[in-house]
């Protein structure tokens, strides 16, 4: 685990950048024509990583589904390795269904974005499709 001030600091920035509160750095530019200092302000806002006692929405799971069969069942590979390169477990899951359960359709699609980042596009293709599960997850 990296100590938090040595990975600011190879990131050029300093303490403050945890702190809570919003950081002003002063930096003098040039001279004017008077000869007076020219000040640039630029305001640096920093996020606490401490945790909020405020817990997040709650949202219940999806009933489970009492067979597959006859079901259409998505894959959905979260791209954690990016560029698409990720499919082979997916493929195998597939691969399974297709041998022991041929009556169960499944259909692997890629999430856009990363990780943590919503697809709407996506959720509202498996909705439109009338998708009957989900399987989420890294697929690398």
């Amino acid at each position: 685990m990296i100590d938090r001030r040595k990975m600011l600091a190879l990131l050029g920035a300093g303490p403050a950048l945890a702190a809570a509160t919003p950081s002003t750095a002063r930096t003098v530019r040039a001279k004017s024509a008077k000869g007076d200092a020219v000040v640039a302000e630029r305001l640096i806002t920093a996020v606490n990583p401490a945790i909020t006692p405020q817990l997040a929405k709650r949202i219940p799971l999806a009933p489970r589904l009492d067979m597959l069969e006859g079901k259409t069942i998505y894959l959905v590979d979260t791209d954690w390795g990016g560029m698409g390169q990720n499919g082979s477990i997916l493929e195998e899951m597939q691969a399974w269904f297709a041998e022991h359960m041929p009556k169960v359709k499944t259909i692997i699609k890629i999430k856009k974005g990363n990780f943590v980042t919503d697809d709407p596009a996506l959720w509202r293709e498996i909705a439109d499709a009338k998708g009957d599960g989900v399987v989420l997850g890294v697929a690398g």
